[in-house]
């Protein structure tokens, strides 16, 4: 986001005002404090600002009222109303009067942040269209005309506008029958029509230029006296650009409520992710814990598994909501494909998997030459899960699915299901033999929830969208091709000649135990701090809890700790990261790992380069903590 953008901020609350000033510094955005709507007015008029973030309760002139006059003169400048728990339902009404969004107090700084920078977006996204409307009015009413006089079609008369349209000099058309050269095929039969039936008016048409290429073109025809006779006199318009103009203000239009939609499901799944996530870390934990404990032959084993299951669904169902939302980032190490997709097809997921679907028949075709790219292993094994899966889905009963790879280069831009750009890629199609995806459906099936699947039975509609997202992620594209023969969904990854990684043998249950290392674990969910304890605590780890970053400075001070485990949003005072750098000025070696059940990109970005080495999203399992907690005390980096 521009750090340039300025806020004006609105409380009678000087202290209040002065301390979200200081946090707005701190993420990069200067701001003005106005202590009333009068005052707040007064800068208004001063000078112009990006965004205003306005308490509901004002004294004198109320935070509603002060927003109907900012609509009133800066009716595209976003408003985000700032509110205690006994004004939602005011809040509420103020975005029914245009505001954005609000906010309640206490301020989380990462919501914070989060919202400012959609309502900036929201807003450029606006002004472009407002622009792109304004454009398309000029356009209209400039355009230029060329005039002719004719006798069903026999010209008489025009202006030099109307020849340099079409390319001609007036001696090749004059006294001529000029219809056929002028209008295509189909343009010709309408028009014939209208002038055999006295039909006048406005009539869009395709134009035929000397050259004999096509342009769409706008008549306006009626009767006149001319030199005695009653001829027709058309006036003809090139509307090539206001067309552009349409379709631009058309795309806009598209980009700006996919904009909206994109950005009402992000803020619903920031909103949603880390409260359900730690949720969600129960029921994933804690029945890890319970089976440790429990017999093989115990007749509750096979229901717990089955809980255990379930969260773990739920989680991916947040998870994929999050990466759709707000185009989560993942790390990403030098892979081969091909290793992939052989470790995809032989993974239990994929066998139980395609049990369903017993008549359907997987080949892979993998090219033993194939180069290697930068990915994320996890994602792109879930772009392969989500392709084979829908192929068979596809399918239902029986049919073929084939895996290909290949290497592969453009040496200029490709224009396919996208615009894709020259360069070197690693090629990864997924095709099966099925009846095709319907025209209407191709240029709709990567967006979220769109899927023509029976509610329940497959998925949850963002599958597709998945694809699409980590694709782009990984700075490649998709091309898609679909017939009655069959679909083929074709991914191109950027390629590189460096080497591929060994990766490191995996820690059995024995080696990921401890031997009583001290491990401070920082969440401002109580049940969370019990759930993280008790799995340490099983195996073999000492385990403190706090509730806030201020409580873990405090038993840090007193208590030396091997390893400190952070949430990154912690409701009240310190994030997470900003208890971390108090700990390192205090000792700099201090290892860390950092959990979180959402988190922004660039804030977790921050905090790993203050050297936290594991990041965790909840809801986690034993064997992540476990790996985890043990490469961070050994010092190895996580991948």
């Amino acid at each position: 986001m521009d750090v340039s953008a300025h806020i004006l901020l609105v409380d009678d609350n000087l202290r209040f005002a002065e301390s979200l000033q200081q946090i707005l510094r701190i993420q990069n955005y200067p701001s003005t404090i106005a202590l009333s709507g009068e005052e707040a007015l007064e800068l208004l008029e001063q000078k112009p600002y990006d965004l205003v973030l306005l308490d509901v309760d004002l004294p004198e002139m109320s935070g509603v009222e002060t927003l109907d006059l900012i609509k009133i003169s800066c009716s595209l400048l976003p408003v985000i109303m700032i509110t205690g728990n006994t004004t939602v339902e005011t809040a509420v009404a103020a975005m029914k009067k245009g505001a954005y969004d609000y906010l309640k107090k206490p301020i989380v700084h990462e919501l914070l942040k989060a919202t400012i920078d959609s309502a900036i977006r929201h807003a450029k996204l606006g002004k472009e269209l407002n622009d792109s409307e304004k454009r398309f009015k000029t356009l209209t009413e400039a355009s230029w005309e060329g005039v002719i006089v004719h006798n069903k079609g026999l010209i008489v008369e025009g202006n030099q506008q109307f020849f340099d349209m079409f390319g001609y000099r007036k001696e090749e058309l004059i006294r001529t029958h000029i219809l056929e050269r002028i209008f295509n095929r189909n343009s010709l039969v309408q028009i014939q029509s209208r002038i055999e039936n006295g039909i006048t008016g406005s009539h869009e048409a395709t134009g035929v230029r000397k050259d004999r290429s096509e342009f769409p073109l706008e008549t306006r025809s009626s009767y006149i006296k001319f030199q005695g006779q009653n001829l027709r006199v058309c006036a003809i318009r090139d509307i090539t650009e206001r067309k552009k103009a349409e379709q631009e203000n058309l795309d806009l239009q598209m980009q700006l409520a996919k904009a909206s939609k994109m950005e009402a499901l992000g803020l619903m799944a920031g909103s949603v992710a880390h409260d359900l996530n730690n949720i969600l870390a129960g029921i994933v934990s804690y029945p890890e814990i319970l089976l440790m404990g429990m017999d093989k032959s115990d007749k509750h084993r096979e229901s717990i598994k089955i809980i255990q299951k379930a969260g773990k669904r739920a989680a991916s169902v947040v998870s994929d909501l999050i990466t759709i939302a707000r185009g989560t980032t993942t790390p990403k190490i030098v892979k081969n494909p091909n290793t992939i997709i052989a470790d995809h097809l032989s993974s239990i997921e994929h066998k139980d998997y395609i049990t369903q679907f017993s008549g359907i028949t997987i080949l892979s075709n993998l090219d033993s030459n194939l180069l290697n790219m930068y990915c994320s292993e996890m994602q792109i094994s879930k772009v392969l899960m989500n392709l084979v899966g829908n192929a068979m889905e596809a399918l239902e009963s029986d049919g073929l699915i084939v895996i290909t790879t290949e290497n592969a280069h453009f040496s200029e831009p490709v224009i396919a299901y996208e615009k894709m750009v020259a360069g070197d890629y690693i090629k990864i199609t997924v095709s099966d033999n099925g009846s095709g995806i319907p025209a209407d459906d191709l240029d709709r099936i990567f967006e979220p929830f769109y899927s023509k699947k029976v509610m329940g039975r497959s998925g949850t509609g963002l599958g597709l969208a998945i694809v699409w997202s980590t694709i782009h992620d990984h700075g490649g594209f998709i091309n898609v091709k679909s017939g009655e023969e069959g679909t083929s969904f074709e991914v191109f990854i950027p390629s590189t000649d460096e080497e591929e990684l060994c990766n490191s043998p995996a820690l059995s249950l024995n080696a990921l135990r401890g031997n009583g290392e001290a491990i401070l674990v920082v969440d401002d969910q109580e049940t969370q701090c019990l759930t993280t304890r008790n799995l340490l605590t099983n195996i073999g780890y000492q385990a403190f809890t706090v509730t806030s970053g201020e409580d873990a400075l405090k038993l840090y001070n007193k208590t030396p700790v091997d390893l400190v485990i952070l949430d990154m949003i912690l409701e009240q005072g310190m994030n997470g990261r900003e208890t971390y750098e108090q700990m390192l000025k205090i000792n700099p070696q201090q290892k860390a790992i950092v959990i979180s059940g959402f988190s922004e990109n660039e804030e977790l970005a921050k905090i790993q380069a203050l050297g936290v080495s594991h990041f965790i999203r909840k809801p986690y399992t034993l064997d992540q903590l476990g790996v985890a907690v043990k490469q961070s005390l050994l010092g190895a980096l996580k991948n």
